[in-house]
């Protein structure tokens, strides 16, 4: 624990160095983005625990699309949108946002929440790192710093865990085919 809150002070720590400590108004939405998400992430892999990782996502995505089409309409541009940012929406939607979640909730069920949602803690810092040879961006010392620091407090939290993940529950028979109903008249225990 100590380390998860240790990593999350320190990337909140990097966005308030980064924005010149000055909060705004989408702060405030990441804010929001980020206790929905954990949120979701705890009950997604306790869900995986139950059912298949794959149906927990498209059962997660079903039951949003009351609140995320209308969200999406909306929000719809006025001018229209380039073939090339609708092709960027669709790949992000399929594999970041569709079939990587197969892969990320059965490795949460795998390794045990605490120990692997902690890897999310390099999400922003991959980003940055990413955004060097594909937008041309350039990175100081000071965000390589807070990068550094964040692998180690990962590390640090994956190395001193406090107890082995648990291995992973059998999936529940609700999912399970359901045997052959017996002759009738033949004895059952």
């Amino acid at each position: 624990w100590a380390c998860a809150v240790a990593g999350c002070a320190l990337v909140l720590g990097f966005a308030a160095w980064s924005g010149h400590g000055r909060v705004q108004a989408a702060d405030g939405l990441l804010l929001l983005a980020l206790f929905s998400a954990a949120a979701s992430y705890v009950a997604g892999a306790r869900v995986s625990l139950e059912i298949p990782p794959a149906q927990t996502v498209c059962w997660a995505l079903l039951f949003m699309l009351p609140l995320t089409l209308p969200a999406a309409l909306l929000q719809w541009p006025p001018t229209p949108v380039r073939a090339g940012a609708w092709a960027a929406l669709g790949y992000v939607s399929l594999f970041s946002m569709w079939l990587g979640f197969f892969a990320w909730y059965r490795g949460l069920a795998l390794g045990g929440v605490m120990r692997v949602s902690q890897v999310q803690l390099l999400q922003p810092f991959v980003a940055l790192l990413a955004a060097v040879p594909l937008l041309g961006e350039t990175l100081d010392a000071a965000t390589v710093g807070f990068a550094a620091a964040a692998v180690g407090l990962v590390a640090l939290g994956r190395r001193f865990s406090a107890a082995p993940a648990a291995a992973p529950r059998a999936p529940s028979p609700a999912w399970r085919p359901a045997e052959p109903d017996p002759e009738p008249g033949a004895m059952t225990r």
